[in-house]
């Protein structure tokens, strides 16, 4: 059950699966109809070769006596009278001696004479079409009547509907040499057949330049491209053709114009005959000596010419002598080239002494056996039928052989044979001049002419007129052999369609109703489709068809009066219908030629309002046009006036050269400006008769266009896309356009019509002379029997869609349908599945059909499928209805012949062709919605509970099959057995499920043609765009039909049609009634190609182009915007194509970026890029992020189906979204192979064609357009509100993919600050999950989420196992402190210092990135000392990467970099950040950063000696001081020079300001660097200079009371100083430094007003009177003091005093 089901929710899962099955019956029924056809085929068959008697093939249809007038002419004739027919014309002739008569056989009046001036006897009329540019336009026939003496050429003018004949002036002597035979050809060329054996043609001019070739001009070499048969545009030399002519042939050629010695002749004979003695015995000999030797010479060759006929087909010429040669001339070169001669007589002879001796094959080159021996002995009626055939022609009937009539055998007829010539004796002799070659599309005559085949006439005595006794020949009742009597003779022949009329001569006089009459016995022969051939399998009779050249026979008229038949011909055929070519022309293509797939699409440069050709002169911008040339004459150059023109062509004349030297002959075109060309111009050429081949791929349209101008070319067609060869077609398979074929002859009772009937005609008599009930009566019973019940239930069907006898017969027509139906339902049979039986004695009530792969999944193991005749015939007749145009391509398109112009496009079919091709679809249609309502109403098997949902009925009958057949399946044998029941309802829904199928695909075909018409026209609407017609160039209606390719192919090009009006057209023009009628059209009647969604589309454009044409602000504009928006919303809904919703359809190319997605969605007429974009104009901003994330939504795998409104309008509710839900489509197998197989099948070289655009795709571009037209409003001049309304909507959007393109977009076309104020959880997580710290930073900031950028910022400078800078990571701090310190704020005001933990948790966090940062700080410090002192080497390179990349310990930091590299600032900066107090450790590094700047150095001071080394011996460096006498060497610096004493204040200066002030001052002891600064200064001996110690100190923020007091602990400690023991010189100095200190501060204090530091400084100790007191003890100190007692004691008292003043 499982099973079942699933196979078939697959097989409606697909919207084309059904398609594709119904395809390939088709196929299979359309190849099976060209097998039966063929003549060739069937004489290569093993068939019967049997005549059967048949009394309604060929009936007398009516006779009609010569009017009165000619009656009496026929009692005047003296010496010769002759009859007639001219069926082109559908005109009877008659010559009594020089007179001649016409008029028309079909009203039998209108009589036109002639009389021949010169009184000679008319022995010829022929017919010929007039060439073109002789006659007037009402001349439509040339009659063409030939004396013994003279040729006249008369014409054949019609007025008012009535022939009148006019003799004109084209008159020619035939030189004594009779014409016997005239064939004209449809191009006007007049041949004729002498009674010397010699073909003339008879060439007549209107000009007496009409050798020079004639000119088109511009606009007519345009017009033949467009709508002619011309493969490329020239213009040739411009000007007049006959000015040409003399300035190329100069005075001679104008001499013989103006004085020719002999006067031009209009007309003349031309002798295309090989026999060059006929042509100089004309020219020599006198005429009675000219005939003697003609008799002679013709004694022993051919004879008169007595039959022309011409193959337009094959491009050839055939001629008949009246002693049975037949010749073949070639018509393809300028000249008539004879390809090949053929002796009938003694071929046949040949060819029946072969057939006499049994022989299986002949070895002549000129015969072949057709089938071999048994064919060739069934045609003559065996051996013994040979033999006597060779014995009359031996025993004085030589005629027998000898042809007198030859019938050109049409392709429809067969691919191989092309002539059939009949003999007096009525034997037929089916030749062909084609190669063997298995090309079949050569046509050219070949150098021989072979016999294939030879049939003798049915056995009809001519005296009698009655057949032969009749007997039961090779199980065929009523059978008869090919017989010939000697008294046989054929006076006349026609034949047409297979259908043979002959006119058997009576040799004796026969009462007719109380008269003895003279007259020929009429015999027709009609192929034989009747099932006559009995045999017997397991003991049941079957009926077949007898096979081979079967034929009926009948004889209408045993006796005809009148006389013999004088000529006969087949006429008022409509194999010249469109319909009909299109039938004929219409050879199934192979599976490798249907592999192929569709043909790219073509797409013409688009030429826009300013793309112009340019001038190469002066630039101007101008289009070229069809204009008229103008000539140019040119002399070295030079344009020259016309008088200097004159005078040159005189100067050459007069000196016999060439008119034309000295100038120069060129051409000029008119051009207009502005002109535009539209993209595409359609062809008044069809493809009824074959498309051009312009788009041929044989063919180089650009030949004669210069190579910088040519244009890229569409793709080149197959010639079976072109023009599919003709193939024969039986007369069953054309049935339903077939009409009777009637056949005229004349005699002197007058004219005679027969005609032979179809097989529709017959059954349609039968059908209404039935009973009432149909299925007993016997009459049908017996034509059941004939045709079997497929042919019977298709000929049905086709009688009851109204196809033959009942078209256009309102008397009989609906009575006649209804007969029909009733018939082929009542006859029709039912399916069946049935097992296999291989004996006749097993039991069994199934019948055994053959297993169709189709039925494989419903079948069970062992079980077959058999459908009904009902079924099969219906099948049959929509295959017939299709073979015009399935596999035939709609539309092709080549591009035009000059750059910049429009691309021609030729249709298959015109209006009235596709009218009448449609008709009988539709009838079709009707007629399976009306009787097979059952599976036609509802999807076989399924029903659908909702749109979307299938499952099994499983209350129906059905399922029980369903459960067994699953259960089957499963089994390991084969042994279970269906139910009759179960079988019964299996049968059926593989049937219903078939007949389903081929419902939708006719359903297609209807709606497309009709889509068809409807869009050429819109073609011509000037408020719609140009159809894209290179869309379907090449496309076959068969993979419109049925391909997902081909839908798309049509819903691109609809698309376009809605979509590209928004740009293409003006917003000012609302489209008119017309176009809203061609909208309501394509939704109501092509709703399987024209999608919901592109209705929608077309209202929604129309509703904002209205709204567009409003006043802004207008009740009116927002009415017609809100409907525009309302539908451009339900539009989306339905826009499921992925290929139209990117625009992408065929157009390869990576696309990259949403731009250049959205403008490739705009170029190529998105209708969601088109939509948007006009609602951008009138903005309506959160409508495009509506209808873009709805249509986006149809892409997403897990997003339900479509939700279907009611008010589509389809048939059934089946048919809503068919073919339009899909999400995406990826070309398959049968997209590829046209529906002709598996993937096996197709070629390896398939056209691959565009880009495979997937759903993702789809979406991508849908986000494209809305962030593209987003970024156009923001990057605008629009309001601060259109522009927050549309990134609110997108914002708001729940598509999460969209959101991260939105959030991308933005931040990739720096609107940052915009993305920053979307509060949005979504945004958030992106921008977690998009590594962006710094971005995310920012939205926290933003977002004023303070606490969370702090974190941002500190996982981002602390993140390990990655490597980010230093710098970086200083810079995440310095942010994550900022952020922190900003959360701290926004607590405290927020909530008023309550929320206690939280700022507590705030505030640690915060301390510790302070802490870091403060490390990280100086790491990066000692990376730049490293790098600034060139001493990386000193490190590996792991250590240095650590360094640059990487947060390093404090610890590591200090030992393995500070420390080890002696970077002592870093030490101390270290110390400071880790609040390390060490004062050795400290004073240790503060001793190595000063040594770092002295040393090494030299003195030659043995104090400053000491000073030094005992200073470098307490730090860590390795540096020495040396002490050198003054002649030692100068390569050391000197102490006392004071060069380092700069480069130490800065170091220390930068240092101590660093340091001091951080709370942490002991990392800078004053007291300590005051005595070893102090002491420098001293051992430079500079006791004099300024304090540079004390200034340094000041400027490192050292307060002057800390210096007052490092200062006085050293005098304090004089007796322990560096300098050693109690020196009054050292206490004088230190004295002195205190003095100075106080200076300083006094003068530091005064001169910086009373807010400086110094000054409170000073205030705060005078206040406490402690700096008075000390100043008291200073003095007192004074007396141990020698040197400079005075001084010091001096400047203290001015200390004093000033102080006292403050």
């Amino acid at each position: 059950m499982t099973t079942t089901k699933s196979s078939i929710e697959q097989y409606w899962k697909d919207d084309f699966i059904p398609l594709e099955a119904a395809g390939k019956v088709i196929l299979r029924e359309l190849r099976e109809d060209e097998a039966q056809g063929d003549l060739h085929r069937r004489i290569l068959s093993r068939g019967s070769h049997l005549y059967s008697s048949s009394n309604s093939d060929f009936k007398h249809a009516q006779s009609i006596p010569l009017p009165q007038q000619l009656m009496d002419e026929t009692r005047k004739v003296k010496t010769s009278l002759f009859m007639g027919i001219l069926p082109e014309a559908n005109l009877a002739w008659m010559s009594v001696d020089h007179k001649l008569f016409l008029w028309s056989f079909e009203e039998g009046k209108h009589l036109m004479n002639l009389e021949v001036r010169s009184g000679q006897n008319i022995l010829s009329v022929g017919l010929a079409p007039p060439k073109a540019g002789v006659f007037k336009e009402t001349v439509e026939w040339c009659l063409i009547v030939t004396t013994s003496a003279e040729m006249l050429l008369c014409a054949l003018q019609r007025q008012n509907d009535i022939f009148s004949l006019v003799q004109t002036r084209y008159n020619l002597s035939t030189d004594s040499v009779p014409i016997v035979s005239l064939c004209g050809l449809p191009n006007g060329r007049i041949f004729m057949g002498g009674h010397d054996g010699s073909l003339f043609e008879f060439t007549y001019e209107s000009s007496i330049f009409n050798d020079v070739p004639r000119r088109k001009t511009p606009g007519q070499a345009l017009d033949d491209f467009y709508d002619g048969a011309s493969t490329s545009y020239k213009v040739s030399d411009l000007g007049s053709n006959i000015a040409t002519k003399y300035v190329r042939e100069g005075k001679r050629a104008l001499i013989t114009t103006i004085y020719g010695s002999e006067r031009p002749r209009k007309c003349r004979k031309l002798d295309h005959s090989s026999n060059g003695f006929k042509a100089v015995t004309r020219a020599i000999f006198p005429d009675w000596l000219r005939k003697i030797s003609s008799d002679v010479f013709l004694s022993e060759k051919s004879g008169p010419l007595v039959k022309i006929v011409h193959d337009a087909e094959r491009n050839c010429l055939h001629t008949l002598s009246a002693r049975g040669f037949i010749f073949t001339y070639d018509l393809r070169g300028n000249e008539l080239t004879l390809k090949a001669t053929l002796d009938c007589d003694k071929i046949s002879r040949q060819y029946l002494s072969a057939v006499f001796r049994g022989l299986q094959y002949v070895t002549s080159p000129s015969i072949e056996f057709g089938g071999g021996g048994a064919a060739a002995q069934a045609g003559v009626g065996g051996k013994e039928g040979a033999h006597a055939i060779l014995r009359l022609a031996d025993t004085g009937n030589s005629n027998i052989l000898i042809p007198i009539a030859i019938h050109v055998l049409p392709r429809s007829e067969s691919s191989r044979l092309t002539l059939l010539a009949i003999t007096k004796g009525g034997l037929r002799y089916y030749l062909t001049t084609l190669s063997s070659s298995l090309d079949k599309s050569n046509l050219a005559p070949s150098s021989r002419i072979v016999l294939s085949h030879i049939r003798a006439p049915p056995p009809v005595d001519s005296t009698t007129g009655i057949c032969k006794a009749m007997f039961d020949e090779d199980n065929i009742p009523g059978g008869m052999l090919p017989e010939v009597f000697p008294q046989t003779k054929v006076d006349a022949t026609a034949y047409s369609d297979g259908h043979l009329f002959l006119a058997l001569q009576n040799p004796e006089e026969r009462n007719i109703d109380g008269r003895q009459e003279v007259g020929d016995v009429i015999v027709g022969t009609n192929t034989d489709l009747v099932a006559r051939k009995i045999t017997r399998q397991n003991g049941i009779a079957h009926r077949e068809l007898p096979g081979g050249l079967s034929e009926t026979v009948s004889i209408p008229s045993s006796l005809l009066p009148g006389g013999i038949i004088y000529d006969a011909s087949a006429y008022r055929t409509l194999k010249h219908s469109s319909v009909m070519k299109l039938m004929l022309n219409s050879q199934t293509p192979s599976n490798s030629e249907l592999s192929v797939g569709l043909v790219p699409p073509f797409y013409p440069k688009a030429i826009g309002k300013n793309d112009t050709l340019k001038k190469e002169k002066n630039g101007s911008n101008t289009a070229l046009v069809a204009a008229r040339p103008t000539a140019l004459f040119k002399s070295n150059g030079i344009t020259v006036s016309g008088s200097v023109i004159a005078m040159q062509v005189m100067k050459n004349f007069f000196l016999s050269r060439p008119l034309g030297s000295g100038l120069e002959f060129g051409n000029s075109y008119q051009k207009s400006k502005g002109s535009r060309e539209p993209l595409y111009r359609l062809s008044k050429c069809y493809g009824t008769s074959g498309f051009s081949f312009t788009a041929s791929e044989k063919v180089n349209s650009g030949l004669s266009i210069p190579r910088s101008t040519k244009t890229k070319k569409s793709a080149r067609l197959s010639s079976w896309l072109l023009r599919p060869a003709m193939i024969p077609l039986n007369d069953i398979t054309l049935n339903h356009i077939l009409p009777c074929t009637s056949t005229i002859a004349v005699n002197l009772s007058g004219l005679h019509f027969f005609q032979s009937g179809t097989r529709l005609q017959t059954l349609s008599e039968v059908l209404m002379s039935a009973g009432p009930d149909l299925a007993s009566d016997n009459g049908i019973i017996a034509f059941f029997n004939d045709y079997g019940a497929k042919q019977f239930c298709t000929m049905c069907l086709t009688l009851g869609i109204g196809c033959g006898p009942a078209k256009g017969n309102s008397s009989m027509s609906e009575e006649l349908k209804r007969r029909a139906k009733r018939a082929a339902f009542d006859l029709g049979g039912r399916p069946h599945v049935a097992k296999k039986t291989l004996f006749d004695n097993v039991a069994s009530d199934a019948i055994v059909v053959e297993n169709n792969s189709l039925e494989e999944e419903l079948v069970p193991k062992g079980y077959e499928f058999s459908p009904s005749n009902l079924s099969a015939g219906l099948t049959s007749v929509l295959s017939r209805l299709l073979r015009p145009i399935w596999f035939k391509p709609a539309v092709v398109v080549t591009e035009g012949p000059i750059k910049n112009y429009s691309a021609k496009v030729e249709f298959l079919l015109d209006e009235s062709t596709l009218a009448e091709v449609r008709s009988p679809l539709f009838s079709l249609k009707n007629l399976m919605k009306e009787k097979f309502r059952r599976a036609v109403e509802v999807v076989p098997g399924i029903h659908k509970n909702d749109i979307n949902q299938m499952e099994i009925d499983e209350t129906s009958v059905l399922t029980g099959s369903m459960r067994f057949q699953g259960a089957l399946r499963h089994r390991s044998t084969s042994s279970g057995m269906l139910s009759n029941k179960e079988a019964v309802a299996t049968a059926r829904l593989i049937e219903e499920r078939n007949i389903h199928s081929a419902f939708r695909l006719l359903s297609r075909v209807v709606q497309l043609l009709d889509l068809l018409s409807l869009l050429r026209r819109a073609q011509e609407m000037p408020d719609l765009p140009e159809i894209e017609w290179g869309l379907l160039h090449g496309v076959t209606i068969s993979q419109l039909v049925q391909s997902g390719d081909g839908q798309e192919r049509i819903e691109s090009l609809l698309n376009s049609l809605v979509s590209s009006s928004s740009s293409n057209v003006g917003t000012d023009i609302v489209p008119t009634a017309d176009s809203d009628s061609i909208a309501t059209s394509l939704a109501n009647g092509c709703y399987l190609f024209f999608s919901p969604g592109s209705r929608f589309a077309y209202l929604g454009f129309r509703a904002a182009k209205e709204a567009l044409g409003c006043m802004e602000n207008s009740t009116r504009r927002v009415t017609c915007a809100n409907q525009s928006v309302g539908q451009f919303k339900m539009a989306a809904t339905f826009w499921t194509n992925t290929q139209l919703i990117t625009g992408r359809l065929m157009h390869g190319g990576e696309i990259e970026t949403y731009e250049q997605k959205a403008q490739v969605a705009l170029r190529y007429d998105s209708p969601l890029a088109r939509a948007a974009s006009i609602l951008l104009q009138l903005r309506e901003y959160v409508a495009i992020v509506d209808i873009c994330t709805i249509t986006a939504s149809n892409f997403n795998e897990n997003q339900n189906a479509l939700t279907i409104v009611d008010n589509i309008n389809v048939a059934y509710p089946w048919e809503k979204m068919l073919y339009h839900h899909r999400k995406a489509h990826t070309p398959s197998a049968r997209d590829s192979t046209n529906g002709t197989g598996t993937a096996s099948e197709m070629s390896t070289n398939s056209i691959v064609l565009g880009t495979s655009v997937t759903p993702q795709d789809a979406i991508s571009t849908c986000h494209a357009i809305i962030l593209y037209n987003l970024l156009a409003l923001l990057n605008g001049p629009s309001t601060e509100e259109s522009k927050r309304s549309m990134v609110s909507a997108c914002a708001a959007s729940s598509d999460k993919k969209f959101l991260l393109a939105f959030f991308q977009h933005l931040t990739d076309e720096r609107h940052k600050k915009i993305l920053l104020k979307i509060d949005s959880q979504d945004l958030e997580k992106w921008l977690k999950e998009s590594n962006d710290h710094e971005l995310l930073w920012q939205y926290y900031v933003a977002q004023q989420k303070y606490t969370k950028a702090g974190v941002v910022m500190w996982e981002k400078a602390t993140e390990v196992n990655v490597n980010i800078s230093i710098q970086e990571r200083i810079r995440c701090l310095e942010r994550s402190q900022s952020s922190y310190t900003s959360a701290i704020a926004t607590i405290k005001n927020q909530l008023n210092h309550t929320d206690s933990n939280n700022l507590q948790d705030v505030e640690s966090k915060r301390l510790l990135v302070a802490e870091h940062l403060d490390i990280a700080r100086l790491q990066f410090q000692t990376l730049n000392e490293i790098t600034s002192m060139d001493i990386q080497d000193q490190l590996n390179i792991d250590a240095t990467q650590r360094l640059k990349n990487t947060l390093v310990k404090v610890s590591d930091l200090y030992n393995d970099y500070a420390a080890k590299l002696n970077l002592f600032d870093v030490c101390l900066r270290i110390m400071l950040s880790c609040r390390h107090n060490k004062t050795e450790v400290i004073e240790t590094l503060w001793r190595s950063i000063i040594c770092q700047e002295l040393l090494p150095c030299k003195t030659t001071n043995d104090a400053t000696y000491n000073f030094l080394t005992r200073l470098a011996n307490a730090s860590l460096i390795d540096e020495k001081v040396v002490f050198l006498p003054e002649e030692s060497d100068q390569s050391l610096a000197l102490f006392e020079s004071g060069e380092w004493l700069e480069q130490l204040k800065s170091k220390i200066e930068v240092l101590g300001k660093d340091l001091i002030g951080k709370g942490a001052d002991y990392v800078c002891p004053i007291p300590f660097l005051v005595s070893v600064l102090e002491g420098l200064r001293h051992a430079t001996q500079d006791y004099h200079s300024a304090p540079w110690p004390l200034h340094l100190l000041v400027k490192i923020n050292v307060s002057f009371p800390d210096l007052l007091d490092a200062y006085e602990s050293i005098i304090e400690r004089e007796e322990v100083t560096l300098m050693g023991g109690a020196d009054p010189h050292r206490r004088y100095l230190s004295l002195r430094s205190v003095v100075e200190l106080l200076e300083e501060w006094i003068s530091a204090g005064f001169s910086g007003g009373n807010q400086n530091r110094a000054y409170q400084e000073l205030s705060n100790a005078v206040v406490t009177k402690s700096l008075l007191s000390e100043i008291d003890a200073l003095k007192s100190k004074l007396d141990d003091v020698g040197e400079g007692r005075e001084d010091i004691q001096t400047r203290l008292n001015r200390v004093k005093e000033s102080i006292q003043r403050l």
